[in-house]
């Protein structure tokens, strides 16, 4: 017999010899393995809620796409004091994309309103949207004849005729053309009826931010992306530097406007 086999069947002699003792070593490890991942799960669990206490704490914060942040929107309405400053594209913000969620916003500013005209305050509400001649340009933009065939028939153009053929009591084209003209003319709608307690501002150029400011404290402020999905993501803040940036940018804004109705009022400054 050869020295190596030799040599291996002493080592299995004495591995058969101290067998018992190796499968308690190996069940030991097994458990301090187990104990340690469910420590490590509970450790996890503490630090993700740990980070969420924080990220609670913070005064700006992402509040999806929209209407989502309309929410915010919403509540932030329902909180002011003695004023609200507008700047979006469009008057009737989302009225396509989802008009009940447009007429439960332009309703949250009206009551807003009468419940501060109840109570004997004044309510300074300034609404800045683009101009007739850019809001065309912007739907054109916004639905292009390269992608209008596919937007009809696999988009959310279904969907949105649906819930605005029902509200507005109207009926909708799928032609791109008829389509805009629809559009076009309820944003002047928009401008000239819903929104007509509000001091209204027209402005010519670009628009990269929407804003929604609060009494000078609070904001949501919106980002719209110009990709194949064409929506805006929001924010909100009561950061008064950010706050006050967002004031910066509604004053621009004025600076290169014309008001329709009512009087200019810039926000304090602090």
């Amino acid at each position: 017999m050869s020295p190596v086999v030799q040599m291996l069947g002493r080592a299995l002699d004495w591995y058969l010899g101290h067998k018992n003792a190796f499968e308690l070593l190996g069940l030991l490890l097994s458990v301090m393995g187990t104990l340690f991942a469910v420590l490590s799960i509970k450790d996890g669990q503490k630090m993700t809620h740990d980070l969420r206490a924080v990220f609670d704490h913070l005064t700006t914060k992402e509040c999806g796409a929209f209407p989502s942040y309309m929410k915010e929107v919403e509540r932030l309405i329902g909180e002011a004091r003695e004023s609200i400053f507008i700047a979006t594209d469009f008057p009737a913000h989302g009225v396509w994309t989802d008009r009940g969620a447009y007429g439960a916003y332009v309703k949250s500013l009206e009551n807003r309103k009468a419940e501060r005209v109840r109570r004997g305050h004044a309510l300074d509400i300034q609404v800045l949207t683009l101009d007739a001649q850019s809001r065309e340009q912007a739907l054109e933009s916004r639905f292009p004849e390269t992608r209008w065939k596919e937007y009809v028939k696999k988009g959310g153009f279904v969907r949105s005729r649906r819930l605005y053929e029902e509200l507005e009591n109207t009926q909708v084209s799928d032609a791109r053309s008829a389509f805009l003209v629809e559009m076009a003319e309820r944003q002047t709608r928009a401008f000239d009826a819903d929104l007509r307690f509000a001091q209204r501002w027209q402005h010519r150029g670009l628009m990269p931010m929407y804003l929604w400011i609060i009494d000078g404290e609070k904001a949501v402020f919106a980002i719209p992306s110009f990709g194949d999905q064409q929506t805006e993501y929001g924010f909100v803040t009561e950061e008064q530097g950010l706050v006050q940036a967002l004031l910066s940018v509604w004053s621009r804004y004025v600076e290169r406007a014309e008001r329709k109705a009512g009087g200019p009022s810039l926000a304090k400054a602090s």
